[in-house]
């Protein structure tokens, strides 16, 4: 029952981490002078909110940003850093200012941002980790570690 309750919440803080990371992504490729878009995946959207309720547990991949005219790996490898990046330095400040005022809420933000963060940084498929762990090896193992130490509270 207590999920139910907060759900709402839940729904607001992964919704605030997912549009962080992929504005992240877009502002980044903008900055290297690419055009990017982001694209609703509506069934996806759909998916994320039937799972919530479903098995109470939210994640969301409601859609992606995309970047047009891309030819250098390693300024792709800047552009797929910056989401997971972005996700971490929530996830830090959360935690410090939940140590220093105790609000659980800061908690619940740092967690879901540094597990956002760690999941886009698995290094397969089209998630951030693959582009990142092949062309900026050190930035990875620093967002990892530092996702892997928040995610299991050390």
């Amino acid at each position: 029952m207590s999920f139910v309750y907060d759900l709402p919440k839940y729904v607001i803080i992964v919704g605030a981490a997912f549009l962080l990371h992929e504005l992240s992504h877009k502002f980044t490729a903008i900055k290297y002078g690419y055009f990017a878009q982001f694209r609703l995946w509506q069934t996806g959207l759909l998916l994320a909110l039937l799972m919530s309720f479903a098995v109470g547990f939210v994640f969301a991949a409601p859609g992606a940003v995309y970047i047009y005219g891309i030819n250098d790996d390693k300024k792709d490898a800047k552009i797929s850093l910056s989401g997971p990046l972005s996700n971490m330095i929530v996830a830090v400040v959360s935690l410090i200012s939940y140590r220093a005022f105790f609000i659980p809420l800061l908690a619940q933000i740092a967690y879901i941002s540094a597990f956002i963060g760690v999941f886009n940084l698995l290094p397969f498929g089209p998630l951030d980790g693959n582009k990142i762990f092949k062309h900026e090896k050190i930035p990875w193992i620093i967002l990892m570690g530092i996702g892997a130490l928040i995610i299991f509270g050390i």
